[in-house]
């Protein structure tokens, strides 16, 4: 068995049993070690099953010490492959960078209510709709509320950006999925900067909800700021 799937890469040192015994290794190389684990021939599929045993691994050694996660399904040819992936000089790089980091993400999602407080701005059009509904009219109608609705978006992403963007080394901003979804937020933090993190959320909660919700989870490897360059993929 040469071929080998990474789960991204740390400092060399001793693994958890529970993960040994699951065929998770490490290959090391001067101060860098690759996660892996032994593969037999055929693609890995992406199933849910695969995706969270690929995440309890990454996530189980962060708890400890820093680790570079390689995005699902990577996989390296050979031994030699994986001490070129390790060789590489952006590897050092990341990991003095990422040493002490963590990722913090956070979603935010309203409540239907936003929709009628969306609404009562635009009384007129809902007036003129009741007075003579017709398609044309109801097209007028939503269309105006699609944009009060992003209008509003865009008004609480930049409150929530003013103020957790001071307490992060670096932001990813992803395009919120759902019609309720308000932002989908990547922070990037010291692990001892989570805390005021956390408090400050609590206060924008306070603020702003509802109609707004606030969901934050981490601390969680650096998932969205981390691309490692790899030479094979499935």
């Amino acid at each position: 068995m040469s071929r080998f799937y990474l789960y991204g890469i740390t400092r060399p040192r001793e693994l958890p049993q529970r993960l040994e015994s699951q065929g998770i290794s490490l290959v090391a190389a001067d101060d860098r070690a690759a996660v892996v684990s032994g593969l037999d021939e055929g693609p890995v599929e992406a199933t849910r099953k695969n995706l969270l045993a690929h995440a309890d691994v990454v996530e189980q050694l962060h708890e400890d010490a820093v680790v570079l996660p390689a995005r699902f399904g990577y996989i390296l040819e050979s031994r030699e492959e994986v001490l070129e992936l390790l060789a590489l000089p952006e590897i050092g790089q990341l990991l003095e960078r990422h040493a002490t980091t963590c990722e913090l993400t956070l979603k935010g999602k309203y409540e239907e209510s936003v929709l009628a407080e969306v609404g009562a701005a635009l009384q007129p059009l809902r007036d003129a709709y009741r007075a003579g509904p017709s398609v044309e009219a109801g097209i007028v109608l939503g269309e105006a509320v699609g944009q009060g609705l992003a209008e509003r978006r865009t008004r609480d992403e930049s409150l929530v950006l003013d103020a957790l963007g001071p307490l992060a080394f670096d932001v990813v901003v992803a395009e919120p999925a759902g019609e309720l979804a308000a932002f989908d937020l990547a922070f990037l933090v010291e692990r001892s900067g989570v805390r005021p993190v956390e408090a400050k959320v609590e206060e924008l909660a306070g603020r702003l909800s509802p109609p707004l919700h606030f969901k934050l989870v981490g601390p969680l490897p650096p998932y969205s700021f981390v691309r490692l360059a790899l030479p094979a993929t499935v």
